[in-house]
């Protein structure tokens, strides 16, 4: 048996589940995100049972999450400082690097190799030293980025044990994560990876310490974007690869729990609805790199369209209303774990309408590392010391406004506030968390939202349906932009728009014309909140839906059904005539024959895939080898020789029994 357990933003979900019979037990509980800890501790209790005690019967577990996902989506995660060796000032300005710094320090250091793999210029050691001794105290992580670092790492791996050596800190390399050109693109690769070591080790080492509490001295394993499984340690260093690992063992559920050959799977969780277009009941994986929140990354993941909208979706005051895309922990559920909420909610009822009224700040996590706070944030990090805090009060000093924008990026602190969650218990349509409290928010809503002539919404209940039909309207929007680009994907996303208006989509999902269209096959969901929204989504789009038995935990299913496979890429060029130089995370060599430089390769690249599939505990498979010469032909009709791509597959089986492979081995 495997346990399957997957972390989102709201819930913490967990199954026992074997291939032959499927779910045997599973379980839902709150994430608990100021200490992960006790929500996995809850829902593994709530999994165990006399009969099945699990570090009898539990061969390994896997991981899936969305906090990394999340985490981008809303801009949260650790402080990094980024080193640049020898790019251009501009570089910042190229692939969203700079946004995604979101004004992190960033230093560049002279070095940096040409496209030969040649040193362009020295490595400046001491300006590098310098720097990593500047931001060591103020930072949780470091990235390092050179010019045509995939070409020639020896720079990059340098500064790397400079930064090992100086302050014993997290550190990516780009080389450690692609062999792909477009420098600034893979340095903003290696900025998403540090920033996310910080939540990925907490959310690991929670696991393992519960496991180990139990005596469950099992595997872990945690899910990739694409599907595939690696070990807990080197997702610790690789933390960027589980961007989208939600979504994947979402797909993977749904294809297990599903009786019907499903074409769409939609997965609605608390922070991001998540959809797939399936071809042969498979998923296809974009190797181009995942997408997410404007970033495009050079990380190989199942090819789905995300957006911030899900059950904890913060309702804004906009017109017209917004839903999402960022989070907030819906009132009702405040107030079932603080009672003391409806009371504040009351009283805020029978006074004027006030800005911020409904909204709650409260710590997120806890941190012992508070040494980056400034004055103001310190204050406002012990004013939440005791629960959650009203805005309304919170925020009458407009530098604690700025204060908590700041430690919510830190991942520190969240707010509380009205969501689709919210509007779901007002209209009787969920019944898991305080109603009372959900109402009394709906009335401040309609209170609050007015117009000069008349309120926007005559009752509590309409302003909640509108919320809910905004839901769907977003989900439906986004079902149909994912079947459009799967058979137009060369259509870039400004165009796409068009093409969808073309179609008469969005004329029908907003209902104001008769158009008919309806998506082929059957659309299964999963997620928390599926059962309430999608049937009137497949309903406006004409479309089968299934929603599988145990739905609810179709991602925890999903990461218990994975596998071990890794790839690793590698490149030959021809700096000059009668030399081939391969170049592999390992370093750079010449030969003088193609062939013999093509075996050094693909001996070399197989070595670091069979290592990080051990890394896992699992049997190594025979690799699978893939090569693709770039050959052109000359004025005088002679070959030319131009590169050669080598790209190195093994995949294998958990073997159920923790291995002494060091980690450091597979760290190029």
């Amino acid at each position: 048996m495997r346990l399957g357990i997957d972390t989102g933003g709201t819930f913490t979900d967990a199954v026992l589940y074997d291939s032959i019979n499927g779910v045997l037990r599973s379980a839902k509980s709150l994430t608990t995100h100021h200490d992960l800890s006790i929500g996995i501790r809850d829902v593994i209790d709530r999994i165990e049972s006399d009969e099945l005690p699990l570090h009898r019967v539990v061969e390994f577990t896997s991981i899936s999450t969305t906090l990394a996902t999340n985490a981008i989506v809303e801009g949260r995660g650790g402080t990094i400082c980024l080193l640049l060796i020898g790019h251009p000032s501009d570089s910042l300005n190229r692939s969203n690097l700079k946004s995604a710094l979101q004004g992190d320090p960033v230093e560049f250091i002279d070095g940096g190799h040409t496209a030969s793999g040649n040193e362009f210029m020295p490595l400046d050691v001491e300006a590098a030293r310098t720097s990593i001794l500047k931001h060591a105290s103020s930072v949780t992580a470091f990235a390092v980025a050179g010019m045509f670092s995939v070409r020639n790492s020896s720079h990059e791996i340098a500064v790397r044990d400079l930064v090992l050596e100086l302050t014993n800190k997290p550190v990516t390399c780009t080389v450690e994560l692609t062999s792909r050109l477009d420098a600034p693109r893979r340095a903003m690769t290696a900025v998403l990876n540090a920033r996310l070591i910080s939540p990925i080790t907490l959310l690991i080492r929670s696991v393992q310490s519960e496991l180990e509490a139990r005596g469950m001295n099992s595997l872990l394993m945690v899910v990739n974007g694409d599907g595939t499984m690696m070990s807990a340690e080197l997702a610790i260093t690789r933390p960027v690869e589980t961007i989208l690992s939600g979504p994947a063992a979402s797909i993977i559920g749904a294809c297990q729990l599903s009786e019907n050959a499903i074409k769409v799977v939609a997965d609605i969780g608390g922070t991001t609805t998540d959809v797939a277009i399936l071809s042969n009941g498979r998923p296809s994986t974009t190797r181009e790199g995942a997408h997410v929140r404007g970033f495009k990354t050079f990380v190989e993941a199942v090819e789905v369209h995300t957006i911030g909208l899900g059950g904890d979706s913060q309702v804004s005051f906009e017109r017209p209303l917004q839903v999402g895309p960022s989070r907030a922990l819906p009132l009702s559920c405040l107030a079932y774990q603080y009672p003391q909420i409806t009371g504040v909610l009351e009283h805020q009822l029978a006074h004027k309408p006030s800005e911020f009224q409904g909204c709650f700040a409260l710590r997120r996590r806890f941190t012992d590392d508070l040494r980056r706070l400034s004055r103001t944030e310190q204050k406002l990090w012990d004013y939440l010391e005791s629960g959650p805090v009203n805005c309304e009060t919170l925020f009458r000093e407009s530098r604690m406004l700025y204060a908590f924008n700041r430690l919510k990026r830190l991942d520190l602190v969240h707010m509380s506030a009205f969501t689709p969650t919210d509007a779901l218990h007002v209209l009787g349509l969920m019944d898991r968390w305080s109603r009372k409290s959900a109402e009394l928010a709906a009335q401040l809503w309609v209170r609050g939202f007015v117009t000069r002539q008349k309120p926007a919404w005559d009752s509590c209940e309409e302003f909640c349906q509108r919320v809910i039909d905004k839901v769907i309207e977003r989900s439906g929007e986004l079902i149909v932009r994912a079947a459009v680009a799967h058979e137009h994907p060369d259509v870039s996303p400004e165009k796409l728009g068009e093409l969808l208006l073309l179609k008469g989509v969005s004329a029908q999902i907003s209902k104001t014309m008769n158009v008919a269209f309806s998506i082929e096959g059957t659309l299964a969901v999963v997620g928390a909140p599926a059962r309430p929204i999608y049937p009137q989504v497949a309903s406006r789009l004409n479309t089968t839906l299934e929603i599988p038995k145990h739905a609810e935990v179709g991602n925890a299913v999903g990461a218990a059904s994975g596998n071990v496979s890794q790839t690793v890429s590698g490149l030959i060029t021809s700096p000059a005539e009668g030399v081939y130089r391969t170049h592999t995370p390992f370093g750079v060599r010449d030969f003088q024959d193609l062939e013999e430089s093509a075996d050094f390769a693909v001996s070399e690249l197989q070595k670091i895939a069979a290592e990080r599939v051990k890394a896992g505990a699992a049997t190594a498979s025979n690799p699978i080898v893939k090569r693709k010469d770039i050959v052109v032909t000359g004025s005088g009709g002679n070959k030319i020789f131009v590169e050669s791509r080598i790209e190195v597959t093994i995949a294998g089986e958990v073997i159920h029994t923790k291995n002494e492979v060091s980690f450091e081995t597979i760290r190029y």
